[in-house]
Parts: C-alpha cells; structure tokens; sequence
C-alpha cells in the first residue's frame, strides 16, 4: 500500500497542457486586476495574447486526429464552445484553396453569443468605447492560424460592451486585412517589460531634462525684465537661447520689436501675413482676426506660432516665432517656450504702463491744478512744469476734444473718457509730442507747446481715436497762442467757444471765428444776451422745442444766404414748410430776412449764442 507522501506526488505521465476550471467571475476579476494595473492597451495585449495560446493548443490537440481543414475548422466552434468564453456561436465562412493544402484566401463571419468577456467589462468598467471580447478574439485568431497554416486575423467589429445588440467578429488572412489591421497586430507582439521600463525611463529623463531647459529659459527672461530689460532685450535673449526668429506685434500686426531677420525679410513676411489673414477673415469687414490663446498660422512662405500676450485680462499684441524655410517647422515643444516669452513681454508690459498710467495721471492732475489756479505764483507753475519735462514760459495753445455716440443727439457720459484719455496719451508718447492732458469740466482738455503744428497734432490724434473707437463722433476746438500760463483760463474758454462753433468742421480754431471771436473774447456776454432778446423777441425762449426749431431754420437760412434750395435740403423740408416758417420768424421778430445788413446781424449773434452755449444748432 503507498505512503500518503507517494500519493502526492505528482504523476510523471501527468499532461503538462492540462486544461484548468474557473468560473466567469474569477476571471472577470482577474481581467479586472490587469485593467487597472497594466493598463487598458498592456490588458489588452495579455488577454490577445492568452487567448492565442489557448486557441494554438485546441488546434495541435484537433490535428492529431484529423489533418483535414474544413473538418478541423468545423470543430474550432465546438472546441472553443467548450472553454465556456460564450453561451452560443453562430458563424459562417468561404475559403478558396489554392491546393488541397494551402488556403488562398479566408472570409469568415460570426457573432459570440452572451460573451462572458463583455459581460464582466460592463460589471467592472461599465460600458467601453472599444470592443473588449479580448480572449474570444485571441482563441479563434490562434486556432485558425494553426490550423490554416497561415496567420489568420479574428477582428471583432460590435461588442455588447460598447452598446451594441452583438458581439461580431470577421477572419481574414492577414494580407488580406491590409493597413486595417497593423495596429492590431502589435497586441500579438508580446514586449518586454524591461524595455517598456528603460524607453518610459528615456522619455522621463528626456521630460525632464525638456522641463529643467524651460525653466531655465523662463528664469533668464524673468531675470532680465528684473534687470531693466526692455522688449528688444528679450527678444534678442530668445533668439540668442532658441535661434527661432521671433517678433513682438500690436493687435494690428505692427511692428513693435523683433529679432533674426533684416528688416526687409520681416517687413515682407508680416505683409504677406496680414494679407492673408483679412483675405481668410473677409466675413468681418476685412478686419484682421483677434487670437486669444497660441495659435499655429501657415501661409505659402512662412509659418508662425503666434501666442497672446495678455495685460490685465486684455490682449494688447502677439509674440510670434517665425520658421522661414521648409526645415524650420514649428514643434509642440515651441509652445512652452513662445508662452514664457509672452508671459515676460507682459511682465514687462504691465510695469510700462503702471508706470505710463502713473505719469499720466500726474500730468493730468497738474493741468487740472492750473486751470483751477491752485499755485500761488507762475514761478511755481513753471518750475513743477519743468519736473514734468515742460517749459511752461513758452507759448501754448489750449485744445478742447469732445465726443458723443454716433446718432445720439444727447451728450455721451464720461464712461469712456479714461479709455479715450488713455489712448491719446499713448499715441502721443509713441510718436515723440509732448502735451498735457487731463480732464477738466466736463471735457477733454490738452496743453500743446507752441513748438508742435496744433492743427496737425489734432488732426492725427483725431485720425487715430476715430479707427480706434469708431462708434463715436468727435470734434474739437484749439484756442489762439498764448505767451503766458497765467492767462491759461482765457484760454481754455476760447478752445471752448471754438468748440461749440464747430458745427461742420470737425476741428476749429478761435482765431478762424473772426468778429464772433473778437465779440466773445470781449467778455460782452450779458450784452450779447441783451441784444439777442431783444432782436429775436419772442423767439428767443430757449426752453421752447418750437422756438428752437425755427431758430434753428432761421441759422441754416441765414448760413445759406437765403438760398431756399439748399437750407431746403440741409433741413429735409418741402418748399411750403420752409416758406411757412420763413414767413413766421419774420413775422415773430420782424425782420425782413431778405435785408443783407439785417440778416448779417442776425446770423453774427447766433453765432455769438452759440459760441456762449446759449444755443446748440
């Protein structure tokens, strides 16, 4: 009788391919367990993989009692039914022989029935976006192959898993499947771990030797803002580091500063951009399109990774780094370096204008400080003057800028006048002129130095805050030279009056309102009052919408020279209504307006109203 130690040792004649139980739900945890600790695509991989073994040994075991094909393909469904992978399988299938052994080609169809494959994925992982039959797709692959002699591919093409009413597969010969299968493929390929192991390794190192790169770059920027750097600093520090061209622009693609490349190279490139750029954006008015966050731009000549550069949550310009010939191609690594240019253009940028905004209001507030003749003497104003890089002791002209919505005939509030003020104050700086800007009652006041063409000044300042906030209308009034800072109010009231008068003109001069000027600047005015009240009688009731109507009549009249058709047009009106009120203000003031001498008069002291405020026309 044998020993129990004999009994429990394993038979010698024991068959090392012995197959083993489980149920569905060990194995769903086993699926499980790999899922979550190789990953989705290495699980994958191992139940192919597992399930191709275990299809090669059905298929070694079938061909020792049958060499035929059909027979043994025949049994695969019946094999594989056995392992308890599914409840039920139907499939069909065509094969074209070449010769009684060698298939030529392959085409089979099928569905797995209850897959218990997808039936634990659902449990475990809920539903998948890609098919997960894994181990189903393994064994009949594995089995085919050994039987066919060639490598036979099983793709499943719907799974329950993923949503679908089945789990389909199709086989073909793997030449047959064509590029449709080659990622496939590579789950058959069983990779090492330790080479999977040194190439993340590798990756890793080569990360964060990418990451200790950009922080070094990012801390060399950082420093030299710190340092004083300007723009043009940067921007040759990070050709300098990167050697990529690189420009530094406004929202309009202006230049600003820029580095690696003649000048006559960047001019033609940032042209060639921006006709491309209103060409694709020639929905929006031909305006040029606003980037908001980086952005990778190609034309026939160039490309360019353009990135926003961003102060106080608005974007005011771009950095940009251009790659000018076919080699030069922009790489995702570029992002992480053009966003830290950009992020110390910004640095730099937001430090400008705290600093600008600072001076600015100093300045502002100075003027403001004259005007209300808050100094004791003119010495004090000029020596404060000249801290501020003005020579008050020279002659001066005093501009008045006033603006109002578009088709509005009420006043604007002074909402935008910061965003207005600000823009002047930025446009006069860029272009070298000196002035004083500031607030005061109500309007937009500015100091200009005799030195400057008034006039010229006004009418690009003009140019500029009209294209920058065309919404608005804007007209403006600029006083007679002054010699002494003293008499700045005397000033001021005749940029104003200059202002009220310029009715078509958007820019107005005191000196060009000739008599009118001299009569204001008289300081006259309750006698000019006087002798509008008692030359327009009752039609002098400034609080009556009527009244100002055919006051209003009576100015284009008299500006027209008693030309019918074109006050006619100017007031959009029949010749019967014009007729009619013509004949009712001679009979309210009685006048006869066809009187030269009389209708001089009456048009000089509407003028003159209007130069007061007393009326607007």
């Amino acid at each position: 009788m044998a020993s129990i130690a004999e009994s429990n040792k394993p038979s010698k004649s024991l068959d090392g391919n012995k197959k083993i139980l489980s149920t569905a739900a060990a194995f769903g945890l086993l699926r499980k367990g790999l899922i979550e600790n190789l990953g989705t695509k290495r699980a994958k991989g191992f139940l192919l993989r597992y399930g191709w073994n275990l299809g090669i040994s059905d298929a070694e075991e079938a061909m020792k009692t049958s060499s035929s094909i059909n027979e043994l393909l025949n049994q695969a469904s019946i094999l594989h039914l056995s392992t308890g992978h599914f409840r039920d399988i139907q499939s069909e299938r065509i094969i074209e022989m070449s010769d009684s052994e060698t298939i030529k080609s392959i085409l089979g169809k099928g569905k797995w029935i209850d897959s218990f494959e997808a039936m634990e994925h659902i449990k475990h992982h809920g539903q998948s976006e890609a098919p997960v039959c894994h181990t189903l797709t393994g064994y009949a692959s594995g089995y085919m192959s050994t039987v066919c002699r060639k490598s036979v591919i099983v793709k499943e093409i719907s799974c329950i898993a993923m949503g679908d009413a089945e789990c389909c597969f199709e086989a073909r010969l793997q030449e047959d499947w064509g590029n449709e299968i080659q990622e496939e493929l590579k789950f058959y390929h069983e990779s090492n771990i330790i080479d999977e192991l040194e190439y993340t390794y590798e990756q890793l190192l080569e990360q964060r030797n990418f990451i200790e790169t950009v922080s070094k770059f990012h801390k060399k920027l950082t420093e030299s803002v710190s340092n004083g750097s300007n723009l043009q600093d940067i921007a040759d520090n990070t050709f300098k580091l990167l050697r990529i061209p690189i420009s530094i622009e406004d929202l309009s693609f202006q230049k600003i500063v820029y580095s690696g490349l003649k000048e006559e190279q960047y001019s033609s490139l940032n042209n060639n951009l921006k006709e491309n750029l209103i060409r694709k954006n020639r929905n929006n008015h031909n305006l040029l399109p606003l980037f908001n966050e980086t952005t990778r731009i190609v034309t026939g000549n160039q490309e360019r990774l353009i990135t926003p550069i961003i102060v106080q949550k608005k974007v005011i310009g771009y950095c940009t780094f251009l790659y000018i010939n076919e080699s030069g191609k922009s790489a995702e690594t570029d992002i992480m370096f053009i966003e830290r240019v950009a992020n110390a253009a910004s640095l730099y940028l937001l430090n400008e204008k705290t600093s600008f905004e600072a001076l600015e209001k100093m300045k502002g507030y100075f003027l403001e400080q004259i005007l209300k003749g808050q100094y004791s003497s003119k010495e004090e104003i000029v020596k404060r003057g000249r801290h501020m890089g003005f020579d008050l002791e020279n002659p001066f002209y005093i501009a008045a800028i006033d603006y109002k919505e578009k088709g509005k005939t009420t006043q604007n509030s002074f909402d935008h006048y910061e965003q207005i003020l600000e823009t002047i104050a930025k446009y006069l700086d860029i272009q070298g002129y000196k002035a004083l800007i500031g607030q005061y009652e109500g309007q937009i006041i500015m100091l200009i130095p005799e030195t400057a063409n008034s006039i010229a000044i006004m009418e690009k300042i003009l140019k500029h805050i009209e294209t920058t906030y065309s919404t608005y209308q804007y007209k403006v009034g600029i006083s007679d030279k002054s010699e002494d800072i003293e008499s700045i109010l005397d000033y001021f009231e005749e940029s104003l009056i200059a202002l009220r008068m310029s009715t078509d003109k958007k820019i107005n001069g005191f000196k060009d309102l000739g008599i009118v000027g001299v009569l204001i600047n008289s300081k006259n005015v309750s006698g000019i009052k006087k002798i509008a009240k008692q030359e327009f009688g009752p039609l002098y009731k400034l609080n009556d919408a009527k009244q100002k109507e055919l006051l209003k009549t009576l100015y284009v009249f008299l500006s027209n020279g008693g030309k019918l058709q074109q006050t006619m047009d100017d007031l959009s009106l029949s010749m019967s209504g014009l007729m009619y009120r013509i004949n009712k203000i001679e009979t309210l003031i009685n006048k006869d307006l066809r009187d030269s001498s009389q209708s001089y008069q009456l048009l000089l002291i509407l003028d003159s109203l209007m130069a007061l405020g007393e009326i607007k026309i």
